[in-house]
């Protein structure tokens, strides 16, 4: 019994390691998604986007009052003046002070409502620059990741010419051999041997070499157990209506973030125009203050009354003795406690200020010079924005349509070449032709075909630019 469970265990694993293998290789989701979470200009832009939201919580807490409390204490030797009784003295005097002070803008020309306003259109259009980037980012992926299929089926179709040169010299050693054939046509598909080896090495480091810039761009350490999902990647056929630049256009200027963030930051700049004039109006605020202090010169004294005394204060004319009573008081110092001084001392205060600006060296008529500038600029980098999201829209139409020229144009010559080489195979067998004109058709369709493999691929990512300007997935 635990030798049969033992056994179903291990064909357990035997299936369940080849799934896990397989589960390995990434797809171009995986990858986009990757990329978007570990690239180190999307983890940047990400932190600009955070700064702009702070400048927004910063913005809105302009509308509350300030608060700010004070406290000192100070230390007086030799001649001085008593902070409590503004008096000079020269003991030695330990004095507190403590403050609470609190102000409130009631009105500035509506230049904190234009501030909050403009940072969070700020916010928006760095959230889109973000998004630019991370649309930037996937399109490279897409890139790299098309590159790495097509130097795949590069290696894998000059791995099949290795083959087939090897098993085509094997035949020939063999006739050659039975003195059907010349060591010379031995030696011809030696060196075609040797040709297609050296291609299968370049294809090699091609298909290395892309798997490295896709993993670059992943930001991943090494290509180490590293392989992606080999979809079937069709070519499918030019449509008219896809193909139409103006429609492109219009849906582009609907999802393109760097249209929106010129957009937002030509919001922000009419704000910031309206932030500079509002410093030609009056300002008012509102403040309050509550304070308070403490001093060891300050004294509390009490008084004690005896029984009078009685002393002479005079003769009469006649010669008697006056006496007079005098008070008998006695008066004690102490140092008045610190909470009894700071509830005496405490002063409260309300007010109310107002600000007129009459002349500051014009530096307000400056300020919304350069915000009228500014926002020329906004307008005008919408515009730059807009014509070259036309230009490149029309770019890849033109890419797109000479991509699916060249690709229809090199299947002809892939379909002329197969039935050339078809016939040139049938005259080399029957020794009409020399190794060398045999061998000549062979390279020439091979080139052929890799050349096919080239501008499918090519056309398959120009069809990818149309679908990112048109806001589809970036998906196969």
């Amino acid at each position: 019994m635990t030798s049969r469970f033992s056994g179903k265990l291990f064909l357990l694993f035997l299936l369940v390691c080849p799934a896990l293998h397989a589960q390995t290789a990434w797809t171009l989701q995986q990858c986009i998604d990757y990329a978007l979470e570990h690239n180190l200009q999307v983890k940047q832009s990400d932190l600009s986007a955070q700064s702009s939201k702070t400048s927004v919580d910063q913005s809105l807490a302009g509308f509350f009052p300030s608060l700010n409390g004070s406290a000192s204490q100070n230390y007086y030797y030799g001649r001085s003046i008593d902070p409590y009784t503004n008096a000079y003295t020269t003991q030695q005097v330990r004095s507190n002070s403590f403050n609470l002070n609190s102000s409130i803008s009631l009105f500035e020309g509506l230049q904190l409502q234009n501030t909050l306003k403009q940072s969070k259109l700020s916010y928006l259009s760095s959230q889109y620059e973000l998004k630019k980037i991370k649309n930037d980012i996937s399109l490279s992926v897409v890139s790299a990741y098309l590159q790495v299929l097509y130097t795949r089926e590069i290696l894998s179709f000059t791995s099949n010419q290795v083959d087939a040169s090897r098993v085509q010299r094997n035949k020939i050693n063999r006739m050659m051999e039975l003195g059907s054939v010349s060591k010379g046509n031995l030696l011809d598909m030696e060196s075609q041997l040797a040709a297609d080896e050296t291609r299968l090495a370049q294809a090699q480091s091609s298909a290395d070499q892309a798997l490295l810039s896709l993993t670059q761009l992943l930001e991943l350490d090494s290509t180490k157990g590293f392989t992606i999902v080999s979809p079937e990647v069709s070519a499918p056929p030019v449509n008219a209506d896809a193909m139409n630049a103006e429609v492109i256009y219009a849906a582009a200027l609907t999802n393109q973030p760097d249209i929106k963030a010129s957009e937002y930051k030509l919001a922000a700049a009419e704000k910031g125009l309206s932030i500079s004039r509002g410093a030609l109006y009056p300002r008012l605020f509102a403040s309050g203050n509550l304070s308070t202090n403490y001093s060891t010169s300050s004294k509390d004294f009490t008084q004690v009354v005896g029984p009078p005394s009685t002393v002479v204060s005079g003769f009469t004319s006649s010669g008697d003795t006056v006496y007079s009573l005098v008070p008998n008081v006695t008066t004690s110092f102490k140092d008045t406690p610190f909470r009894k001084q700071f509830n005496d001392n405490l002063g409260k205060s309300v007010g109310f200020t107002l600000q007129v600006p009459l002349f500051n060296g014009w530096a307000t008529r400056s300020s919304i010079k350069r915000s009228k500038i500014n926002l020329e600029q906004s307008r005008l980098g919408l515009e730059i924005a807009k014509k070259n999201l036309y230009k490149s829209v029309q770019q890849a139409v033109l890419d797109a349509i000479s991509a699916y020229r060249q690709l229809d144009a090199t299947q002809k010559t892939v379909a002329a070449m197969e039935e050339a080489f078809a016939y040139g195979q049938q005259k080399y067998d029957l020794g009409l032709i020399s190794s060398y004109d045999y061998l000549q058709a062979k390279n020439n369709l091979a080139k052929s075909k890799a050349d096919l493999l080239q501008a499918k691929f090519d056309y398959i990512f120009k069809l990818k630019i149309l679908d990112f300007y048109q806001g589809k997935p970036l998906t196969f």
